[in-house]
């Protein structure tokens, strides 16, 4: 009976693992396919004129973007499964933070989707003959998409200092997974906030991502019930 059970735990974690990776993997994907429009001293005019020669790799950052809210809430219920016995409330916070996370980027794939529309309607119509109020929505569009990416992120920050005060329930849990991420994690949110074009805030995302890559592959081989 008892190795049954363990069986099944194994199960869960091998499960939940493969699924954080695929969670990581897609959002590589979707950092690697962003398409960032607006530059500090461009025009209008040129802007949108960036916007439309990669309208393309806007829409499929857009689909991207959704596929990754996808694969983390379905996760989410995975991950809990795993955890539910081992921890008392943690788990269910960072569960929440990987919800909030996953509507963000649902957000941002609905305004990038809707500039995409914009964009198509502005090339039929021909740039000279748009209005500007025209113009002024999709940039709005665009604003609120970057707004919706931050606080996406910044849930994300959220959750990896979140998973990586497992250590101090889970002995198994990896020391090196836990300081990437305790590190990372304010970091990403500091940056957020501060300066999202920092090389510091792409440093921040490298070691949550290695973090929960080291965490996932131990989960997966190992498991993180003691021996």
């Amino acid at each position: 009976m008892q190795q049954k059970k363990q069986k099944k735990i194994r199960r869960r974690e091998v499960f939940a693992g493969l699924l954080l990776i695929l969670v990581a993997f897609s959002y590589i994907t979707s950092l690697l396919l962003d398409v960032k429009l607006v530059s500090q001293n461009a025009t209008l005019d040129e802007d949108l004129a960036y916007f439309s020669e990669h309208i393309l790799s806007q829409k499929i950052s857009a689909y991207t973007w959704l596929a990754t809210a996808l694969f983390t809430a379905i996760a989410i219920p995975f991950y809990l499964a795993v955890f539910r016995r081992r921890l008392r409330v943690l788990q269910y916070l960072n569960g929440l933070f990987m919800l909030a996370a996953s509507a963000a980027f649902v957000m941002m794939a609905k305004y990038g989707m809707e500039m995409n529309l914009y964009t198509v309607g502005m090339l039929e119509t021909g740039m000279a003959q748009t209005s500007e109020q025209v113009k002024l929505t999709l940039l709005e569009q665009f604003s609120q998409e970057q707004f919706y990416r931050l606080i996406g992120s910044s849930f994300v920050g959220l959750w990896a200092i979140g998973l990586s005060l497992t250590k101090f329930k889970l002995e198994r849990f990896p020391l090196i997974s836990s300081l990437l991420l305790f590190l990372s994690g304010p970091a990403l949110l500091f940056f957020n906030w501060t300066d999202p074009d920092h090389l510091g805030r792409t440093f921040a995302m490298a070691g949550i991502i290695i973090g929960v890559m080291v965490f996932c592959v131990r989960m997966i081989n190992k498991g993180m019930e003691p021996s």
